[in-house]
């Protein structure tokens, strides 16, 4: 898929429809009862407990968290009016959905996965007004029949040809929302709305992220299909023929602008911390010793994206007999270390592990409003501001030259505890100087993001933005003391996860890109 989610594949139902088999049952049914633990542990915080995309999470995320309470799928092997089969349900949640914030969940057991869309099924009803009775949709329209796909044809130059004149053919209004280029810029790209009448951002091909995958069948399935709940129709039928719709597929494809990197999933979710006998500076994120470490591109899905743009953050991790540390990397055409005026925002990166070995909420772990089982994380934060910062207090009056501010003319330990009481309380945003751009955090879901205190802010680090990229370097001692704080051994697995924030357009807060959840071992 796009992001490099094809990586793992459209797996062996395609396969099959493709040799023209039913796959209707080509998946054991799961367990639907042990599926709704699945679904509150990792998937309420964005659909919400009646899955009806109205999670804790939703105001943060756009495109919104899909409603399944309506059956309105978009991602179907299956004609116009069916219901998906389990196998594009498991496909959807394995592979997750670039362009959107939906994430892959391919880290965890197949099996639980397989429950989780057991109960996802029970949450699409259809209440019958007049007869005073709920429906289940999945019962309702019978058995899913997927669509047979065909044999590619080749790609030449004559076929591009003709993919082209359909496209831009007024009767398929291919143009009329995506562009004569294909960039999401057509004449009505900015009327269209989803089923919720809400607005929509219209895809733009250059980019090559499609919802439902990248490689040629996905397009063809989406094409042949549709997109149910936007105004994505079915060229099916009389509007296409097959060989037409194989046609307008290559056509689209060509469109993708070949500079865009897509970056490879590591195998099997895996990240590895290289052991190396040498020390580990954390002031110095262009050291030789990151040459010996294996480089891992992970991909990032961004939680409110207005315009679509691929985004991946490139890891390295170390450990030697003493530290842990980690290398970022990411492109950033502008430096952004300014967060001291309301309308400028600073770059910014995160970790977030998983001390328990679970894996909870991606959204900085489970809680009590979220469900009955707690699990923790803790993230270690660098922020590009801090970073300005380097050892002093950047104040109002130092990005506002010449500002007219107050002046207190008593001893110190008497001025910050009556003006400047953040300052005498040790609260990291207020302090003096700062011991390092990183800082260390713990949270328990939603609402409950908290810092670390005194001595406990003890992940020491450096960013160096050059050449349009960010390196960032953080690191710490594999051992703590203290209770919340991830613990790192040999061998060990630890969930660990990303997100970067991009200050030029507008990110602060929830509004970042992320990963989803990755092992680290060591």
């Amino acid at each position: 898929m796009t992001y490099a989610w094809r990586a793992l594949g459209i797996g062996l139902g395609l396969v099959l429809m493709v040799l023209g088999y039913d796959t209707t049952c080509s998946y054991a049914a799961g367990d639907a009862e042990k599926g709704k633990a699945v679904y509150e542990k990792r998937c309420i915080g964005c659909h919400g407990e009646k899955g009806d995309g109205k999670g804790l999470a939703a105001v943060f995320l756009y495109p919104k968290p899909l409603d399944f309470t309506g059956g309105k799928f978009k991602l179907r092997s299956t004609p116009s009016g069916e219901m998906p089969t389990d196998e594009d349900l498991l496909n959807t949640a394995t592979n997750g959905i670039p362009g959107s914030a939906m994430p892959s969940f391919a880290y965890l057991p197949e099996e639980e996965r397989k429950s989780a869309i057991q109960h996802i099924k029970t949450l699409a009803l259809y209440y019958d007004e007049e007869e005073d009775k709920t429906y289940d949709l999945f019962e309702l329209r019978g058995t899913p029949h997927p669509i047979t796909v065909s044999s590619e044809p080749q790609v030449t130059p004559e076929s591009l040809i003709k993919g082209k004149a359909f496209y831009e053919q007024e009767k398929l209004g291919c143009v009329k929302c995506h562009g004569r280029l294909g960039k999401g810029d057509g004449p009505s790209a900015a009327e269209q709305k989803d089923d919720w009448s809400r607005p929509i951002k219209v895809r733009d091909f250059t980019t090559g992220v499609f919802k439902g995958g990248n490689a040629n069948k996905d397009l063809y399935l989406r094409f042949t299909t549709g997109m149910s709940g936007t105004p994505m129709p079915a060229f099916s039928g009389e509007q296409l023929t097959d060989e037409e719709r194989w046609l307008l597929v290559n056509y689209v494809q060509s469109l993708k602008n070949p500079d865009i990197k897509l970056a490879t999933l590591p195998e099997d979710f895996t990240i590895l911390a290289s052991k190396t006998s040498e020390d580990i500076s954390a002031d110095e994120p262009y050291a030789k010793v990151w040459d010996s470490a294996k480089e891992f591109a992970i991909p990032l899905n961004k939680l409110w994206q207005p315009e679509i743009i691929p985004q991946h953050v490139r890891v390295r991790a170390l450990n030697n007999s003493k530290d842990f540390a980690i290398l970022l990397e990411w492109d950033d055409p502008k430096e952004d270390t300014v967060n001291q005026k309301s309308e400028v925002f600073r770059d910014a990166a995160a970790i977030q592990f998983s001390p328990s070995g679970e894996f909870p909420f991606i959204g900085m772990g489970n809680g009590k409003n979220m469900t009955k089982i707690e699990v923790p994380v803790n993230i270690w934060h660098w922020k590009g501001d801090w970073q300005q910062d380097a050892g002093r207090y950047v104040d109002i009056n130092h990005i506002y030259t010449s500002m007219h501010v107050d002046t207190y003319y008593f001893p110190k330990e008497v001025q910050d505890k009556t003006f400047l009481s953040g300052r005498a309380a040790g609260n990291l945003f207020s302090s003096d100087t700062r011991k390092s751009p990183i800082e260390d955090l713990n949270a328990i879901g939603f609402g409950s993001l908290a810092s670390q205190q005194g001595e406990a802010q003890n992940v020491q680090g450096k960013g160096i933005w050059a050449e349009g990229k960010w390196r960032v370097v953080l690191k710490r001692s594999l051992t703590s003391t203290d209770a919340n704080d991830v613990k790192f051994s040999a061998g060990a697995t630890i969930p660990i996860s990303f997100a970067v924030w991009d200050g030029a357009t507008g990110d602060r807060d929830g509004q970042k890109a992320v990963s989803t959840w990755f092992k680290l071992k060591l």
